[in-house]
């Protein structure tokens, strides 16, 4: 039997070939240069962990079979990092940096902080102008005056003239917890949301003037609203994941802190506080003041296109401030309940301070009973210790045009060009035995006045330092003195079916938080 082939199956027969040959050039060329390009940190003669020629190094966070803050400690932890200052990554493709050596990490963020004064991460500044503008995002030189304008919201003197309007948050958690039916003398709570809801009305009362009243009404437009942003539904994880260590594909995804609806809820709310503050001329010393003030500076400048003409430049400072200020100490409150829960002998000596020092000051919380506190202080500073609301810090190597590299002398011989990333990993540093003993045990004592003074310096950094660092820490700090406060005058809590043995953190969610949520029984218990 004889098979023919006319002229047009011949023809698309050898158009065929030439397709496959085609493809097959392309795809050994990727591999050749995926090759090539993945011995970048081995050509440098740097220490680094074989990468995943798509994922690099990052591929347990991409898929979420880890979280990034338990990958990025065991990176740091790794047997080919050991006794290295820095340790050479792949974020995907991107050569990046891990820093081990807590005196370059000194040099990052104080000493050199002008050629690393950007993060990596970035926000859809199209889709996303609430997120993208914010402080936590936005570059310099934007930042630097952005970060000048606002600093004076959160001095001491600040801090101290807010302080009656968070005790009075405070008091109304102490009479939600006093409200709960207690079959037997104790409730059963996922303790996270109820410290979000104290914490979301702390930041509206402080930060916007607004009684956002959640402790009475959970599903108010600002519980609701802040909920959305740190839910990690898998998109949601996504975006994150993509903010952080793929920037570049934030505009092609959209990825964005803030949705459609929670930037029409927070754009609104806050033009509103705005224009009626302006309107009737009433001061609070708040942050709505420090950006009506800078709107009316921005006004009067010579530049036509000041950047603060933009509403949303302002607007996004009050979003990120709702955001972060209410999620980092309500988790902080959380986990360290948790911890006293495991701990009742610890809990009994914090509720005995509690009560030592508010008899002595007739049951009230004022600013100054508050910092006599040393022990709350000190149970604080550990839970920080264990669980640093954000894990790692990222920032990008940006250099002056006539610079074209940053020598990381004497730590290393290499050279940090313009654009590289550099992550520094907060919680293994934290948990890291060889500056904290048994690090993963919970011990105030590590905080006493006579041990504090033996941390190794930049070995404790839960708020990051130097000019970049967390400009709320004093507020954070107060805030969830006085949520822990009221929440231990009049009860305990106590492990309970629902609590995890050991904290299992959500491998979906970028930011510190508890896979599951955080469960407590509390038990009524006045101390005075």
């Amino acid at each position: 039997m004889i098979i023919t082939i006319n002229a047009a199956q011949f023809l698309v027969m050898t158009l065929i070939n030439e397709w496959l040959l085609f493809l097959t050039a392309i795809i050994f060329g990727v591999y050749i240069w995926s090759k090539y390009h993945y011995c970048y940190w081995r050509r440098k003669n740097i220490a680094n962990i074989e990468p995943n020629i798509i994922f690099g190094n990052i591929k347990e966070i991409v898929n979420f079979s880890k979280t990034a803050t338990d990958h990025l400690t065991a990176l740091y932890n790794h047997e080919k990092a050991e006794g290295e200052s820095v340790l050479g990554i792949y974020i995907l493709n991107k050569p990046a940096l891990l820093v081990r050596d807590l005196s370059l990490v000194k040099s990052i963020l104080v000493k050199d902080f002008n050629k690393f004064s950007n993060r990596y991460s970035a926000s859809d500044s199209h889709g996303d102008p609430l997120g993208a503008n914010s402080l936590f995002f936005i570059k310099n030189p934007q930042w630097k005056e952005m970060r000048t304008k606002l600093t004076p919201v959160f001095t001491s003197g600040k801090i101290k003239q807010m302080f009656p309007l968070v005790e009075e948050i405070g008091r109304e958690l102490d009479s939600f917890l006093r409200d709960l039916p207690m079959e037997s003398g104790s409730n059963v709570q996922e303790i996270k949301e109820i410290n979000a809801l104290y914490t979301t009305d702390v930041i509206a009362s402080v930060a916007y003037g607004v009684h956002a009243n959640s402790l009475q009404n959970p599903n108010g437009d600002f519980r609701r609203n802040g909920r959305h942003v740190f839910n990690f539904t898998l998109w949601r994880a996504f975006e994150f994941t993509a903010m952080f260590f793929a920037p570049q594909l934030v505009s092609l995804f959209r990825c964005k802190v803030f949705s459609k609806e929670s930037t029409k809820f927070i754009r609104e709310t806050i033009s509103l506080i705005m224009s009626e503050r302006m309107r009737t001329g009433a001061v609070r010393n708040d942050l709505i003041d420090i950006l009506i003030a800078f709107k009316k500076e921005a006004e009067g400048c010579e530049a036509k296109k000041h950047y603060v003409m933009n509403d949303d430049m302002l607007i996004a400072q009050a979003g990120i401030f709702f955001t972060a200020g209410f999620e980092t100490s309500s988790a902080t409150m959380s986990f360290g309940l948790y911890e006293l829960s495991k701990r009742p002998e610890l809990q009994n000596r914090l509720r005995e301070e509690i009560k030592h020092i508010l008899t002595k000051n007739d049951g009230k919380v004022t600013y100054e009973a508050v910092n006599k506190m040393e022990y709350l202080n000190m149970v604080i500073q550990e839970v920080l210790r264990l669980y640093p609301p954000l894990p790692f810090l990222d920032r990008v190597c940006t250099l002056a045009k006539d610079e074209k590299e940053y020598s990381l002398e004497p730590y290393s011989d290499f050279n940090i060009p313009h654009g590289m990333p550099v992550l520094i990993p907060i919680y293994g540093i934290q948990r890291d035995p060889k500056y904290f003993l048994n690090p993963d045990e919970f011990d105030p004592e590590r905080f006493s006045p006579d041990n504090k003074r033996n941390i190794v310096p930049f070995s404790y950094i839960p708020f990051g330092t130097g000019p970049h660092n967390c400009i709320g820490e004093r507020f954070a700090l107060i805030q969830t003195k006085i949520g822990f406060i009221n929440f231990l005058r009049n009860h305990y809590v106590r492990p309970c079916d629902k609590s995890q043995p050991t904290m299992v953190l959500d491998p979906r969610a970028l930011i510190i938080q508890s896979k599951g949520g955080i469960y407590c029984k509390i038990v009524r218990d006045p101390l005075i």
